[in-house]
């Protein structure tokens, strides 16, 4: 009987590559994690409450929370992220523009993390909830994403951009 030496080898070298194609979703450090989480924890809590009959004071807040000097990107994603969330959450109960707000949250966060490079699942738990669930619709969102009218994603910034320094005096 002959043994096969090729087979365990084949068997280690696909480990290394499955490592290596992995390495580019572990790019952030803790640290930054923390701050990605951070950030969304402290929209959540500035933010959140101001979405009663529809998400108009919810994405006014998180935008101002977005245009304030001196963010890093790290914060800016858990800012996004935060907007994200609260809008696909939203849209489960057919809030009054959900779906717009869901939509350039998702395109902001994309940026965001592509800057960081950044994946999903990686994002996903700064947030309590379902991940499975939560990236299923990101993932069904951004299939439909190009079908749609939203905002560009440079008219989203410009418009965060006119709105951070004009907001700034309304208490939360």
């Amino acid at each position: 009987m002959r043994l096969n030496l090729h087979l365990p080898l084949r068997i280690v070298l696909g480990g290394i590559f499955l490592c290596l194609t992995c390495l580019p979703c572990l790019s952030l450090t803790q640290q930054q994690m923390q701050v990605v989480q951070s950030a969304a924890q402290d929209a959540r809590q500035l933010c959140l409450k101001a979405m009663h009959h529809d998400t108009d004071g919810f994405v006014i807040c998180v935008d101002q929370m977005l245009a304030r000097p001196g963010n890093s990107v790290e914060h800016q994603l858990g800012f996004a992220y935060m907007g994200l969330v609260g809008c696909l959450s939203a849209a489960r109960i057919s809030t009054l523009h959900s779906d717009v707000c869901s939509r350039d949250y998702l395109q902001i966060s994309d940026h965001l993390a592509k800057k960081l490079k950044v994946k999903d699942a990686q994002i996903c738990p700064v947030i309590p909830g379902d991940c499975a669930i939560r990236l299923s619709q990101i993932k069904d969102m951004r299939s439909r994403l190009f079908q749609t009218n939203s905002l560009t994603f440079a008219m989203r910034l410009a418009q965060i951009k006119a709105v951070g320094p004009a907001m700034k005096d309304i208490k939360h």
